[in-house]
């Protein structure tokens, strides 16, 4: 919300209603991290986390699975707030900020857990959760501290410039945009959790390897759209559609050729698994190779459009199909695995689900934007 909202004061280098913006988006978020803090403290006392993560009470016992997730959940609302500085860079299009900070944290995680096994520490789940905290909020801290010192010196919160409609006018579109993450969430990043409770936990490992090798491209392609949200909220602003429409084909045509480079990985997945599990390789299925690829260029499709309505604030289609497709994705999941007790027909579920929303979001989104092209094209014209 606060990054849509601020690209037009952006634009008219207003920095006194940028502020304003920045101002309440910070402070109305601290209060709401807080009692989200204190609503998740109580709910969390009083569950079974061993049970809603289908894990072993040998394996971990309750007492530290929920510390564990205390800290996941602390660090979480901590970023809840920390992580408005992103979107303000990507406001401001400086979308190399953002991605390095996650870098440096992936970086820090990844030296860490090589630590940890080396010194046999790999098993204490509470430290790990602790320094992810650590490595996700203290490089966003610091960012924030030097934007607000530096580039942005005349914008940095202030409780004076707190002002309750523009913090309502944040949340107002947040809230759509949150509803959104929430649903892409679910029907994106619960394969392995719908895994270990409908098919079994040892499933999950080699999911987990055929989707890092197939969500690389997925990766790779949102560094290059990073940008593109508050680029299409700058172009909206400044009622150039003609650019927008010339920009859609464009980044259509990458979305092309990375869904091509997805299937041609097929042809090398199995010297792939070979270099990076060694002895531990096992001989790959191309079926599931082929529904992995289809999952990819699911996720390479969706970052494009959703990145243009976003920016768009073009938002109805997209929650309701949205949703439609996280409703039908679990019930589908259960029920294809229960004919096949196969990891892969969750993917085809997801697939599946996921899919209404792509078609209809896209059909609409060129409509959309080739009906303003036309307009501008009639205004030109009439001029």
């Amino acid at each position: 919300g606060l990054r849509n909202r601020i690209v037009k004061s952006i634009i008219n280098n207003d920095k006194v209603e940028m502020k304003k913006y920045i101002s309440s988006a910070y402070i109305f978020l601290t209060f709401i991290a807080l009692i989200i803090l204190i609503i998740l403290i109580s709910f969390s006392n009083s569950v079974n986390w061993n049970i809603v993560f289908h894990i072993d009470n040998n394996l971990i016992d309750a007492a530290t699975l929920k510390m564990a997730l205390l800290i996941l959940l602390i660090s979480i609302l901590m970023q809840f707030i920390l992580r408005l500085i992103t979107s303000i860079l990507y406001a401001m299009q400086i979308a190399f900020i953002p991605s390095l900070l996650t870098l440096i944290t992936n970086l820090s995680m990844f030296v860490f857990v090589i630590i940890c096994n080396r010194f046999g520490l790999n098993n204490d789940i509470i430290r790990l959760a602790f320094f992810y905290l650590i490595s996700v909020n203290i490089p966003l801290l610091f960012c924030t501290l030097f934007v607000f010192s530096t580039i942005l010196k005349d914008s940095k919160p202030s409780f004076s410039y707190f002002k309750k409609e523009y913090a309502l006018s944040v949340l107002k579109l947040g809230g759509l945009f949150l509803w959104l993450q929430f649903m892409s969430m679910i029907l994106n990043n619960t394969n392995s959790y719908l895994i270990s409770i409908f098919i079994d936990n040892s499933a999950v490992v080699e999911y987990q390897l055929y989707y890092k090798i197939f969500s690389i491209i997925g990766m790779l392609l949102g560094l290059v759209t990073a940008s593109v949200w508050s680029a299409v909220t700058k172009a909206k602003e400044e009622k150039n559609y003609f650019w927008m429409n010339n920009f859609l084909k464009k980044i259509s045509i990458i979305g092309v050729i990375a869904i091509c480079i997805e299937f041609s990985i097929i042809l090398l997945l199995q010297f792939v698994f070979n270099v990076w599990l060694g002895d531990n390789t096992f001989k790959i299925n191309y079926f599931n190779a082929i529904v992995f690829a289809l999952n990819g260029s699911t996720l390479i499709w969706s970052s494009i459009i959703s990145s243009f309505l976003n920016g768009l604030q073009r938002l109805k289609k997209e929650t309701i199909w949205l949703t439609i497709g996280t409703v039908f994705n679990i019930p589908l999941a259960y029920i294809f695995s229960l004919y096949s007790n196969n990891y892969i027909s969750i993917v085809i579920a997801n697939i599946i689900s996921i899919s209404p929303y792509l078609i209809i979001c896209t059909i609409d989104l060129y409509k959309y934007l080739n009906k303003l092209t036309l307009k501008e094209k009639n205004k030109l014209y009439n001029n």
